[in-house]
């Protein structure tokens, strides 16, 4: 990468999170996670109502959470927290649903909403929010680790790897040995493999540039 290229925000939008006054990571969370909830209580069956009100208290926990959040890896992965209070804000709005009395649901709507807080139900949702958070780190260290191999050595990774483009091809169209290409490949996946690591642990940096 050019040294004239700006560099990426430092810092994974989850970390990101804790800055209350970092309005564009609570944006990019807001409009990442309502869909993912809300398409998933579809999929339980829920009403349009019903699955908008469910996402929305799931949602509106994970938020208020996540501003008292504090990372300590010795107590666990942020992705096994966001479970606990996934699992736990489900159970809430499907305890207060079914409440005698609330008289806004149907017994079908009740099954519906019961259906929210079995263990698989629960499971593939938190699933999906694992597979969020991975993506996430793996983004921030891919832009970390751009800004710190040459050029020729990200944009043989990128080719060969994101792009599965063949490394005989790749080395063409760099002007580089076959053997480079597979040098450079296998350097980049290291730097990731130690940057992810880094991100989820909340480490200093500190790994060699590639």
């Amino acid at each position: 990468m050019s040294d004239d290229q700006p560099s990426r925000t430092s810092g994974t939008l989850l970390l990101r999170l804790r800055e209350l006054n970092d309005r564009e990571a609570w944006t990019e969370f807001v409009n990442r996670y309502t869909p993912r909830l809300f398409g998933w209580c579809r999929k339980q069956g829920l009403q349009d109502s019903d699955a908008a009100d469910v996402s929305q208290e799931v949602l509106g926990k994970l938020v208020r959470a996540i501003r008292t959040f504090d990372y300590d890896p010795r107590r666990g992965s942020f992705r096994g927290w966001l479970k606990t209070v996934t699992n736990n804000a489900i159970r809430d709005f499907v305890a207060e649903r079914s409440r005698p009395g609330r008289g806004s649901g149907d017994s079908q709507n009740c099954s519906a909403l019961e259906a929210l807080s079995t263990p698989a139900a629960i499971g593939e949702l938190t699933a999906t929010l694992d597979a969020a958070a991975e993506m996430e780190l793996l983004r921030e260290a891919e832009a970390r680790v751009q800004l710190r191999v040459k050029p020729h050595t990200w944009e043989a990774y990128r080719r060969t790897v994101l792009n599965s483009e063949p490394a005989a091809e790749v080395a063409r169209l760099l002007n580089l040995p076959v053997a480079d290409v597979y040098v450079a490949k296998s350097r980049v996946l290291k730097c990731l493999r130690e940057e992810v690591a880094r991100l989820s642990d909340h480490q200093p940096p500190g790994a060699s540039p590639g």
